[in-house]
């Protein structure tokens, strides 16, 4: 299901992919990206698809976009009239997720305006809570935990997760080992600070301008605290961008962007896991390339499925605090990502080729 929207005032156009209904719902982010179309949503809205898949959540995928730059002059205007043209859907159909130069803060003070009780309220109508114990559940998610809230730290959490088992299956602790993460936003920043609280050095950091080095591990939290817009500091030993792929670790986590590392840019890897934090962080090509090279890889579906899981958490988990969500999450990522990596080994296959499919579609009407 596609339903295209054009802003009347501004010209602006928008979209909304919905690949499939599961259990009557889908789920997935509204990004704010010049040149985004309908079929980049549908290719990102059918990989959220596979993600809840993967994980046996009963929610298909979706996706929405508006074709204008970040900083759009009537930006918070387009976006209310772009909710409020989907709102039917909104309120039963589709659930609304942060993506690209958007945050949930923002999105939802927008559905309030339009009278919406939650961008997110058919999922609890689709599980049989009433609106208020949702919304109770829900505002979770803005608890404080450690100086972030459970919000900003949902995706991170999977990825943390998933790169720990990773780890395990190849004998060896988080404590310690050397990363490298490529992204400072949202996804990128959550999992470094998690992964240096766990105890791994990130030895290698990059955001679209600067890549920061240093073997014994940086500062994560100084260079968060002077984080501005997603970007890291200047200072210290920088090199380019594209030098995180080459950094020698135990680990490189791709939190950045779709394709963060081509198939030619495999042989330069020096790394035992890749886990792919970003929606479509490998393509196909490069997913092979990567694993002939030797190098596991914990896809997207299973690494960056957090937000995911965390909204699952509050139906299926009758959460009573912040730190109940994130631990929701770890927990299904270990009990899913280890078991896949053991059969994966003894099928001498890939990961991504044992993970769950999604089940056929729903119709979209009613």
């Amino acid at each position: 299901m596609v339903v295209e929207v054009l802003d009347p005032l501004t010209g602006v156009r928008g979209a909304l992919v919905i690949d499939r209904l599961v259990g009557g719902i889908a789920a997935g982010g509204l990004r704010v990206q010049p040149g985004v179309d309908r079929g980049h949503l549908a290719e990102l809205a059918a990989a959220m698809t596979r993600k809840q898949a993967a994980y046996g959540i009963e929610v298909g995928g979706a996706k929405a976009g508006l074709d204008m730059p970040a900083d759009h002059p009537q930006r918070p205007a387009v976006l209310r009239r772009f909710l409020a043209a989907l709102r039917p859907l909104i309120e039963a159909r589709w659930s609304v997720g942060p993506d690209v130069n958007t945050s949930m803060v923002e999105l939802e003070a927008l559905g309030r305006d339009l009278g919406l009780p939650s961008l997110k309220i058919c999922v609890g109508r689709a599980r049989g809570l009433d609106d208020a114990e949702f919304l109770r559940r829900y505002a979770l998610f803005d608890e404080p935990l450690d100086g972030w809230t459970i919000n900003q730290l949902r995706g991170p959490a999977a990825v943390k997760a998933a790169l720990e088992a990773a780890l395990a299956h190849l004998g060896a602790p988080i404590a310690g080992a050397r990363v490298a993460v490529q992204g400072a936003g949202t996804m990128g920043g959550g999992a470094a600070r998690l992964i240096a609280a766990a105890g791994a050095r990130v030895v290698a950091w990059a955001d679209d301008r600067r890549c920061l080095v240093d073997p014994a591990g940086l500062d994560v939290d100084d260079l968060l605290a002077r984080r501005v817009d997603g970007r890291l500091p200047a200072g210290g030993a920088e090199a380019p961008p594209a030098a995180v792929l080459g950094a020698e670790c135990d680990a490189l986590v791709l939190a950045a962007i779709a394709r963060g590392l081509s198939a030619d840019q495999a042989a330069s890897l020096r790394c035992r896991v890749i886990v792919e934090a970003a929606n479509l962080a490998l393509d196909d090509a490069a997913a092979r390339a990567v694993e002939d090279a030797g190098v596991l890889v914990i896809p997207d579906v299973l690494a960056s499925a957090g937000g995911s899981l965390a909204v699952e958490a509050l139906y299926a988990a009758a959460p009573s605090s912040g730190a109940d969500i994130i631990a929701h999450v770890e927990r299904r990522v270990a009990a899913v990502v280890t078991p896949l990596l053991l059969a994966a080994a003894r099928a001498r296959a890939p990961v991504r080729a044992l993970v769950r499919q999604p089940p056929p579609r729903e119709g979209v009407h009613g």
